[in-house]
């Protein structure tokens, strides 16, 4: 056999390359530069964080409380907040800092971050082959001025842009924009139905009820956004005149209605007589009088009685689409490809004879549709073949842009919901400014049990908000987080048992031709050496 010897061109070969190596790393701390391959640019700071970051008027202080050797996948997350920190901190125009530390080092430290509310989290470490709980930090506080927000566990880095984008968009924001949501008329409950989103929306704007029960008074000017989520009796032309009106000096509304209530545990569903259709016609839309069921249902568990016991069976349910028909040329819905609707009824579209009116879709069914009018099944237990879905694609969201004409155009101030109240003088405003609507025909997916903290539910609601207030910084980030990839409903089953052979089969198999490979070259090196 040969044996190797270091020769002078292999040294100085050797130096050449570290030297590269040390000019590379050298220019590498001067110039800023990232290569990101994921399809939404997810490790890349987005437009709209650079645009926050790099308009701060005063010092902006980070500090990560992590711990130092965080046991995996942790270990991971820290790298991440510790390279999108950078990112902020080279975009932010010398405002931005941060540091990092480690509260097990000194008591003050301790103290100092739980005084910021950073609590340490328990998690499970290997040690000495051995499962031990372990207690980490891994929390920040942002610092602006006098005040400051915490982020207080960060488990996950799928939404940590969106988080420190937005929580910075609030301390340097000097009052928060009003969204108010309609009372009254059989609507969920602000602070129990509508929780969930009320505190996803506290985060970014101030919440206010707004009742048109009492008095004459007008929605105040400076409520930005009006939501009105699933009324269950009939409007008067009172509340119908305030919002006509709000709509008329440039107010936003975002309709979030079905026309028909539905009970999946007893299989039974009744129509909503709530007497829009003639109001909201003038705007440029109506909500059917249907239920839309869709071949592309939601799983869901129901229980059959089998002998002596009860099985829990896994069935697909036409009465809760799954949709995966998002236009990804609106702001609203840009990233997002699922989602899930309620006992959900269609949109129908007009375009008003007065106004200048654009009207978009938002979300589709698939073509696989039953609609049902007057009577509704809606059981889990009905079996249903694919050849009765025949009612076609139809549309279940849409954006609407524009001047809108006024419903009570020709007509008097109606007299005040409140019998107390006397009707006012007011002058009628026929048409609207510039101003914006979304109607989704589900209300209950901003309720108590349909709506999941975090899913793409929610996300689709807090879009819809920002796109009406015009605050669209945070959609990009927000929709990229909350990307999904669901497979093809409409794949045969054939398809589907392919996949799965490829999946069982296809990683052993390449990594045995890898081995193979590589042994029949390390084979043949030898018979060369012989």
């Amino acid at each position: 056999m040969k044996k190797s010897t270091w020769s002078v061109s292999n040294i100085s070969t050797l130096l050449v390359i570290a030297a590269i190596l040390v000019v590379v790393n050298l220019i590498g701390m001067k110039i800023f530069a990232r290569a990101d391959l994921t399809e939404q640019s997810i490790y890349t700071l987005s437009q709209a964080s650079r645009g926050v970051v790099g308009n701060l008027s005063d010092r902006l202080t980070v500090k990560a409380y992590f711990t130092k050797d965080l046991p995996a996948p942790y270990n991971a997350n820290s790298r991440y907040v510790r390279d999108i920190l950078e990112d902020y901190r080279t975009y932010g125009s010398g405002n931005f800092y941060y540091e990092f530390v480690d509260p097990a080092d000194e008591e003050q430290l301790e103290k100092e971050a739980q005084g910021y509310r950073v609590q340490p989290a328990q998690v499970n470490v290997m040690e000495k082959d051995a499962l031990q709980l372990k207690k980490v930090y891994m929390g920040l506080v942002l610092i602006y001025g006098d005040k400051h927000e915490t982020i207080p566990l960060i488990q996950s880095v799928d939404n940590f842009e969106y988080e420190m984008t937005s929580t910075i968009k609030r301390l340097v924001s000097k009052k928060l924009p009003k969204v108010g949501f309609l009372t009254n008329y059989g609507m969920p409950d602000l602070g129990q139905d509508l929780r969930t989103v009320a505190q996803a929306l506290s985060k970014y704007y101030e919440v206010v009820p707004v009742s048109t029960k009492s008095g004459t008074e007008m929605i105040p000017d400076d409520v930005s956004v009006l939501c009105i989520v699933q009324p269950k009796e009939a409007i008067d032309d009172w509340t119908k005149f305030v919002v006509d009106q709000f709509v008329m000096r440039g107010g936003k509304v975002a309709w979030f209605i079905n026309k028909v209530a539905g009970d999946a545990s007893q299989g039974q569903a009744t129509a909503i007589p709530i007497d829009i259709d003639d109001w909201t016609r003038r705007y440029g839309f109506t909500v059917a009088n249907n239920l839309v069921l869709d071949g592309n249902g939601a799983m869901i568990n129901i229980q059959r009685q089998q002998g002596q016991f009860m099985m829990t069976n896994l069935v697909r349910y036409p009465a809760f689409p799954e949709i995966v028909n998002f236009n990804q040329d609106h702001p609203i819905t840009k990233g997002l490809n699922s989602g899930t609707l309620f006992f959900p009824s269609s949109i129908d579209t007009v375009k008003p004879s007065d106004g200048s009116v654009e009207i978009k879709p938002l979300l589709q069914s698939t073509e696989y549709t039953i609609v049902q009018v007057g009577q509704f099944d809606i059981s889990p237990e009905t079996r249903r073949e694919r050849s009765q879905f025949t009612g076609g694609q139809k549309l279940f969201a849409a954006a609407l842009t524009g001047t809108f004409p006024s419903y009570f155009k020709g007509r008097g101030v109606p007299a005040p919901a409140d019998s107390t109240a006397t009707t006012p003088v007011l002058n009628i405003m026929t048409e609207s400014s510039d101003t914006r609507m979304v109607v989704i025909g589900d209300g209950n997916l901003l309720q108590g049990q349909y709506m999941q903290q975090g899913g793409p539910n929610l996300v689709l609601f807090l879009n819809t908000i920002d796109w009406l207030s015009q605050d669209t910084d945070l959609l990009e980030i927000r929709s990229r987080d909350a990307a999904v990839r669901p497979l093809d409903p409409n794949i045969s089953d054939e398809t589907k048992q392919r996949v799965k052979l490829a999946n069982l089969i296809g990683p052993p198999a390449l990594v045995l031709l890898l081995g193979a490979i590589r042994w029949n070259r390390r084979r043949k090196r030898k018979e060369v050496t012989l």
